[in-house]
């Protein structure tokens, strides 16, 4: 491609020979799109099935595809390989189990010319794989506003997926995936919404987000969630006072790692006794984080830090119950 695309789509690929071929088609059968506005960055993160084969059998003679292979490291290595490989003006991460819908660049494009945003928010449609009612997700943003504004009345999905982003504000202010966690968008959206300076929406579902993977990393819990958790809360943490976030940011930021905690306590209710017993550890070693959620701007939050903070066995019974 002689000029720079427009939209850099990342594409992550493990071992999901089973859908990736949806996840490209849609990519690569878009209307009304010259294939020099956008590229795939598909990232080979040492699959062990069949899903490099299909992937080069269908970009062969694609100009505007990049291919890249590493060993294995997680996905938050491959998203993170993506975006300094990638050339566009904005990138969207898409996960290989998802697609994206049909003949939505053309009009995200123009949006995105249209307001020139550090990011930009999607609405999606979770899809099931028994064939049930597909639900519709939308949030969407009057005009043009500063990220601080979505965080405080958390107007923002958690995913990743779910925005497309200027890839010079992600590199000008150091944003990428933590390595080797579960959750890691958890730990990056706050931050990167926070630091936003301008924010817009597209108010068409964009993006089919796939619940019937029962190998993703959501479809079950087990104890690398919960501990993993512990991480991306105290990340959420340090940013607050690195960066000296203050006022209502700073309850919203409290707030994250009180959705954060709530995960924690999901995952409690699922492990063995054992691991059982290393969570409730990690909660006596982090009491920090629960003088936190006494601070959220939720009061579910607030009534659980609470009680947990005062008494840590009524207060995981209580924060069960209302969280």
């Amino acid at each position: 491609m002689n000029k720079l695309p427009k939209l850099s789509i990342i594409i992550p690929v493990y071992n999901v020979e089973q859908y990736i071929k949806r996840c490209l088609q849609s990519c690569l059968t878009q209307q009304r799109v010259a294939c020099e506005e956008y590229e795939l960055v598909i990232v080979n993160d040492g699959t062990k099935d069949n899903s490099m084969a299909i992937v080069e059998e269908m970009t062969r003679g694609c100009s505007n595809v990049t291919i890249i292979n590493q060993h294995n490291q997680g996905l938050s290595m491959a998203r993170n390989a993506g975006l300094r490989a990638a050339k566009g003006e904005y990138v969207w991460f898409v996960d290989s189990d998802d697609w994206i819908a049909d003949d939505c660049l053309h009009e995200i494009l123009e949006r995105l010319e249209q307001t020139k945003v550090d990011v930009l928010q999607l609405q999606y449609k979770n899809v099931y794989s028994d064939d049930t009612l597909c639900d519709e997700h939308y949030a969407t943003i009057d005009g043009i506003v500063r990220g601080e504004e979505l965080l405080v009345t958390n107007s923002f999905f958690t995913a990743v997926q779910f925005m497309i982003y200027r890839r010079e504000f992600m590199l000008e202010n150091n944003l990428s995936f933590y390595p080797g966690i579960y959750h890691e968008d958890n730990e990056l959206k706050s931050k990167v919404v926070y630091l936003a300076k301008s924010c817009a929406s597209y108010d068409k579902v964009a993006y089919n987000y796939y619940k019937g993977n029962a190998t993703s990393i959501t479809a079950q819990l087990k104890l690398k969630n919960g501990t993993d958790l512990f991480v991306v809360m105290n990340r959420l943490y340090s940013f607050v006072e690195q960066h000296h976030v203050k006022g209502k940011c700073k309850q919203a930021f409290y707030t994250q790692i009180g959705f954060a905690m709530r995960i924690v306590l999901r995952t409690l209710n699922i492990v063995n006794a054992e691991e059982g017993k290393q969570l409730i550890q990690l909660m006596r070693e982090n009491r920090h984080l629960f003088r936190c959620l006494c601070k959220a701007n939720n009061m579910k939050v607030r009534l659980g830090g609470m009680l947990m903070y005062v008494c840590l066995p009524l207060g995981l019974k209580v924060y069960k119950w209302v969280a």
